[in-house]
């Protein structure tokens, strides 16, 4: 019953995004720089401004173990370690299908009417409902692989 899934907010229309960002920031004249002039290149403010965001985007880092422990959850760097939710303090688990922005405001580490949330990107997740009665909604982008696994844990842990 082992589950490891490691996330990011990257995708190939996020890339190809802040590429033309970048490129949009650049302020230099073509014909020279075609000659090989690359002094005629300068960088406007809204470069430092595209830069920043891009190296907070790739340090952004959901991972999410699964096992016999329990879950484990670390959202680098809003959770800077390691947090581990025991079976113990769970009442259920499920896989469902969300709405990011009308259920949690977006994507990220997030707080929302239906509870908290830590997602990177899509509409799919691990709810998880404590015995409190507090949700946290963990995103996966392997619902089908999470789904098999959250079986095997009603079976085996919550149906005991």
């Amino acid at each position: 019953m082992d589950f490891h899934e490691k996330q990011s907010f990257w995708n190939w229309l996020l890339v190809i995004l802040m590429m033309i960002l970048f490129i949009s920031t650049l302020d230099f004249d073509w014909e020279a720089v075609l000659k090989g002039n690359l002094k005629e290149i300068s960088i406007n403010p809204s470069f430092w401004i595209i830069l920043t965001i891009t190296v907070l985007f790739s340090l952004v880092r959901l991972r999410t173990t699964i096992d016999r422990n329990g879950i484990t959850v670390q959202f680098f760097p809003f959770l800077l370690k390691s947090k581990l939710i025991k079976w113990s303090e769970l009442e259920q688990i499920y896989v469902k299908n969300y709405n990011p922005i009308a259920d949690y405001g977006g994507w990220g580490y997030r707080n929302g009417g239906e509870g908290k949330a830590y997602n990177t990107k899509g509409n799919q997740g691990l709810q998880l409902i404590f015995k409190d009665g507090s949700r946290l909604l963990i995103g996966t982008q392997k619902k089908k692989e999470l789904g098999s696994i959250v079986n095997k844990v009603n079976q085996e842990i919550f149906l005991k």
